[in-house]
């Protein structure tokens, strides 16, 4: 790969314009719930973007530390916090390069923050470092798009316009070949025009269970969202639950 990586550019100013950060109470109910999180938990929050996970776990006193690359994100998530009067902790840093051991109860990675790289060796990485930062019997939870239900609905285009004005155009593919799900954002304002690509591996459920196994990651649970429905084929998005050491005694895919 030359050049720049996309997720360096790709996650600055333009991309709260391109996701609606909402709400996330109802979303962290699931979490909680997903996780049984004891009061005071301590959690990692692995790629929080602008924070929206991040702070409302932390308001519900959780200790919380945020980690994420991106700097216009960070601030963002430094300011929510602000806003919330809550104190967490936001740490700048690569997560194939997670600076933790044995410290976490738990680790959330949310909205579709895993599969990035080119290469399936970083992202053995990321889950070595989630492994290496939980303590023992730590749970990991992953929520992300179903490659299954991806795949049957992509390609897709459309645009809109938002309250600033701004129009977004985007064009979202699935490369069946490389496994990839890949977006192209266009965002028209007054300042200009601006083209983002993205590109993430769309791996199949066997394909994370093998790697979170290799990374000492057992996984117990396969959720079809964090409302706690079931998981299906057709399911828009797959939260998965692994713990740290611990052999299920059955994958449970309804709650």
């Amino acid at each position: 790969m030359t050049g720049t990586p996309w997720w360096e550019t790709f996650f600055g100013p333009d991309y709260l314009k391109q996701y609606e950060q909402a709400p996330a109470p109802e979303e962290v109910d699931g979490i909680e719930k997903i996780l049984r999180l004891r009061p005071g938990s301590r959690v990692l929050d692995l790629a929080c973007g602008a924070g929206r996970h991040a702070v409302e776990l932390a308001r519900r006193g959780h200790e919380v530390v945020g980690y994420d690359l991106s700097p216009a994100l960070l601030r963002e998530a430094r300011a929510a916090a602000r806003r919330a009067r809550v104190k967490l902790a936001f740490v700048r840093g690569d997560m194939r390069e997670i600076p933790y051991a044995g410290t976490f109860d738990a680790v959330v990675n949310m909205f579709t923050s895993f599969g990035y790289f080119e290469r399936v060796e970083d992202d053995r990485k990321v889950l070595g470092g989630v492994a290496r930062a939980l303590r023992r019997r730590g749970k990991f939870l992953m929520e992300r798009f179903n490659r299954e239900a991806l795949a049957y609905e992509l390609p897709m285009q459309g645009w809109r316009i938002l309250d600033d004005g701004s129009v977004v155009l985007q064009e979202d593919t699935f490369d069946v070949l490389r496994g990839r799900y890949d977006t192209r954002q266009i965002v028209i304002d007054r300042h200009g025009t601006r083209d983002h690509r993205g590109s993430v591996r769309a791996y199949t459920l066997p394909e994370l269970k093998d790697l979170f196994e290799s990374a000492g990651l057992s996984i117990h649970k396969v959720l079809g969202g964090l409302d706690l429905l079931p998981y299906r084929a057709r399911s828009r998005r797959i939260v998965i639950l692994a713990v740290k050491g611990v052999e299920p005694e059955g994958l449970r895919t309804m709650w």
